[in-house]
């Protein structure tokens, strides 16, 4: 009885590879092909040779692409332009469509961009599929240096909906980064609109400024004279053409009186006479429009937007007890923050709060429960310390701790709750066992502040309750701000 052999994976890898071979031999060197791929636009074009059969069981797009009412036909030979796609790009689609392989390793990341461009219009799903894995192995490489490219390939791309939900993420835990990647020239103008008209950029409205002019700059076919003093009226109206839809969004009111005459007052060109009005003495009245005046402060925040910001601030000044003199206003607004709220912390970004986190200047805690609209926080007005004791017994100047509360914070001003400590000595505590915490239970995480972690808020040390229910929650996002006294 003749033996039945035992066929391994080395030798269906065998047949394979001995396939692949033969179709690419077919690619390059045979001459009966029936169809002619003219790729790129002049000076960059390139003829390529295929088959008819191959291409339209490979590519639903050549399915369609090839048939009776779309094709041109000369001399028996299909003839189609792909003027969209490079010849660099087309030659590895084309050897992919024929072998099922592709050479990632030597490609860069524009380049395999390049190529996941024409396989989605290709559709080339798995193709598509592939070369996304790949860019997210490389994330380390790109996420800092080329995030512009992958934002633009998951809004361009219908069939890139991994690149699209990764620079989603991105930009929910820095919406900035985007405009601090190396290639953020490649923005879009609707896209550098976007960005600035968010709440939640990490930056000031002096380095978006310095950003917008780059990316300006960018966006014109000639270079620039480094030296702004030397640029001719042309090269200040092609600018200034070019920056006009973004200015608005630019927070002017923002930026230091002093820094506006150092570093933006050379732009004036760029600027409209509204923003810009120099008096007798020389110095700069600069937002005077309400268009510029009345736009709020930016915070870094995924948890509350600048108009409670205000109410917090607001409350760090005890303007709830001695209002804003000469105003109708009882709080600051949003555009009035006298304070800078630095993210120190995130929990969906960096884990865990510990107690050395943030040791020095005063912090804001916001949390918010799972399954709740709800947000909650407390306000510390000294540093939090590594020691393992109650804050009243630190070596350093309790009295401001009079000045801690917590707080519920509502959509509108009306629906707040503030809550000031009784007595100041129960108002902070920390350990190297938990989190800092704020009274004996009224914002009280079990172990570290931490998403997920069960969390009590029991009015205790503090006037009143934040919630109608004592029971635990769980912490499903919260931030840590250190709040800096701004010098304007």
């Amino acid at each position: 009885m003749t033996s039945i052999p035992i066929i391994n994976q080395t030798f269906i890898t065998k047949l394979s590879d001995e396939l692949t071979k033969d179709l690419i031999t077919l690619l390059e060197e045979d001459d009966e092909h029936n169809v002619t791929i003219e790729a790129g636009e002049e000076p960059n074009v390139k003829k390529f040779k295929a088959h008819y059969y191959i291409l339209r069981m490979r590519s639903p797009y050549f399915r369609q692409a090839l048939s009776s009412r779309w094709a041109k036909q000369e001399n028996g030979i299909y003839i189609f332009k792909k003027p969209n796609i490079s010849p660099e790009t087309f030659s590895i689609i084309l050897k992919y469509i024929y072998s099922s392989t592709i050479k990632v390793e030597t490609l860069s990341e524009v380049e395999i961009v390049n190529v996941l461009g024409a396989a989605d219009e290709l559709c080339l799903n798995v193709l598509v599929e592939v070369l996304q894995g790949v860019l997210m192995e490389r994330k380390h490489l790109w996420m800092d240096k080329q995030s512009v490219l992958i934002y633009n390939a998951g809004q361009k791309y219908p069939t890139c909906t991994l690149l699209s939900e990764i620079m989603q993420e991105a930009l929910y835990q820095e919406p900035e980064l985007l405009l601090k990647s190396d290639d953020f020239t490649s923005l879009e103008v609707e896209t550098v609109n976007w960005l600035l008209q968010r709440d939640d950029l990490g930056m000031s409205e002096l380095d978006l400024w310095r950003r917008l002019v780059e990316w300006g700059i960018g966006q014109l076919q000639t270079t620039l004279d480094p030296e702004v003093t030397k640029w001719s009226d042309e090269e200040f109206a092609s600018l200034e053409k070019i920056l006009r839809p973004c200015i608005p969004y630019i927070r002017w009111r923002h930026i230091p009186a002093a820094e506006f005459e150092k570093q933006v007052s050379i732009f004036k060109r760029l600027l409209p006479p509204e923003l810009h009005d120099p008096d007798i003495s020389g110095s700069s009245v600069f937002y005077t429009s309400p268009t510029y005046s009345t736009v709020a402060s930016r915070i870094q925040s995924v948890l509350i937007n600048p108009d409670q910001a205000a109410r917090i601030a607001s409350w760090i000044d005890r303007l709830d007890i001695t209002p804003l003199e000469n105003s109708d206003n009882k709080l600051y607004k949003s555009w009035q923050i006298p304070y800078q709220f630095k993210l120190v912390v995130r929990g969906s970004r960096d884990q865990k709060f510990l107690q050395h986190t943030l040791t020095s200047n005063q912090a804001v805690v916001i949390i918010k429960p799972s399954n709740s609209t709800e947000i909650l926080g407390g306000y510390n007005p000294l540093s939090w310390s590594k020691k393992s004791i109650s804050s009243n017994k630190e070596p350093q100047n309790t009295a401001p701790l009079k000045d801690s509360f917590v707080f519920s914070l509502g959509s509108e001003e009306e629906n707040d709750i503030l809550s000031r400590v009784i007595d100041p000595k129960d108002s902070i505590y920390c350990n190297v066992y938990c989190s800092p915490v704020f009274g004996k239970g009224d914002l009280f995480p079990k172990g570290h502040f931490e998403i997920g972690q069960p969390c009590g808020c029991k009015q205790t040390s503090y006037e009143k309750p934040l919630r109608q229910s004592a029971d635990q929650f769980i912490i499903e996002e919260f931030e840590v701000f250190q709040v800096i006294k701004k010098e304007y």
